[in-house]
């Protein structure tokens, strides 16, 4: 793809609607390279949110999420069996599930359901459950109970979900705060949301550019979360960041630092450090040649960061932000 094949749109704040912003950084799709189009990330003086602009037209997103955007767990070409693919994601379900631990079983509907993964590992533990994939191109290996669509328009019981999950989806959506409101309505007072995103307060947001752009069209803020949950009867009951469900590691910047010192541009050395088509790219070589003194920095910089990373976390400034919110009784 390239860019004069897609369209760029200026949008709104997507959670607020306030046209006053200020650009904090340009990005590209360094990930895939699905276009070599520059995006604005900027961040909103009302909600204090982050969001691209110009951005893909919604028309031109699906364009961006490549086959392998959905199997980033496995090698090129490789089809693995369920039970290997539910055991190299065996912490992170359990780190999800932990979040309902307290709970009894009941209806749950997970947004992004991807694979069906989550839906499986839940409804092994007695819960009733039922996933929803914008994308009908996903497999489903274990034949879970999944929608495929738009989950704005779908047709659901209003109040009819004990728990909804949104998982890595909201940064992904044109229309975020659309999503939170229905998932309000869908739940049953007292019924509980739980939302993963990315936080905007990181320094892997904010200086590694962390975020998959532009996939990740909004940047969120707890303050932002908050803000809007409330909006729709929805309490904030506890929050975290941590690395326990998806990674946002420090790791890299001591490399990226050394390469730019060296001569890469920013361009260049986000675009190594991004791609998830060569894992040696980055972290041991030097414009393509293996490099003793790239492969010291990267084992340098692990030790470094991982204290750091502890610290951030603790203090709600980890890359990863999750909240579960209540919604109110009446």
């Amino acid at each position: 793809m390239t860019q004069s094949s897609i369209t760029l749109v200026e949008v709104n704040c997507p959670l607020c609607g306030s046209t006053d912003s200020r650009p904090l950084f340009s990005v590209k799709d360094w990930a895939f390279g699905c276009s070599g189009a520059e995006f604005t990330l900027r961040r909103c003086v009302a909600c204090g949110c982050g969001y691209l602009s110009p951005r893909p037209s919604e028309a031109d997103m699906a364009r961006f999420y490549p086959p392998e955007f959905y199997w980033s767990w496995e090698r090129a070409g490789e089809t693995p069996a369920w039970e290997e693919i539910i055991r190299r994601r065996a912490q992170q379900l359990e780190a999800k599930a932990a979040w309902l631990a307290d709970l009894p079983p009941g209806r749950l509907l997970d947004v992004g359901a991807q694979k069906g993964e989550f839906l499986w590992y839940m409804q092994q533990r007695g819960w009733q459950v039922e996933g929803i994939e914008i994308d009908p191109g996903v497999p489903n290996p274990a034949g879970m109970p999944i929608h495929y669509g738009d989950f704005l328009a779908m047709d659901f019981d209003v109040g009819s979900f004990d728990v909804i999950t949104l998982w890595a989806v909201l940064e992904h959506v044109y229309r975020p705060a659309a999503f939170i409101e229905k998932a309000a309505t869908l739940l049953k007072p007292g019924g509980r949301l739980v939302v993963l995103v990315t936080n905007l307060h990181s320094v892997q947001a904010r200086l590694f550019c962390q975020d998959d752009y532009p996939r990740h069209l909004t940047i969120f803020t707890k303050s932002a979360l908050r803000r809007l949950c409330a909006l729709h009867g929805l309490r904030i009951k506890s929050h975290a960041t941590d690395q326990k469900i998806f990674g946002g590691a420090l790791n890299g910047g001591l490399v990226y630092a050394s390469k730019r010192l060296g001569g890469y541009s920013r361009d260049e050395a986000f675009a190594e450090w991004k791609q998830i088509r060569d894992p040696y790219l980055f972290w041991v070589q030097w414009r393509g040649r293996d490099s003793w003194l790239i492969r010291q920095m990267s084992r340098l910089d692990r030790l470094l960061t991982r204290p750091a990373e502890a610290l951030l976390d603790r203090l709600g400034f980890g890359f990863i932000l999750t909240i579960s919110s209540e919604k109110e009784r009446t």
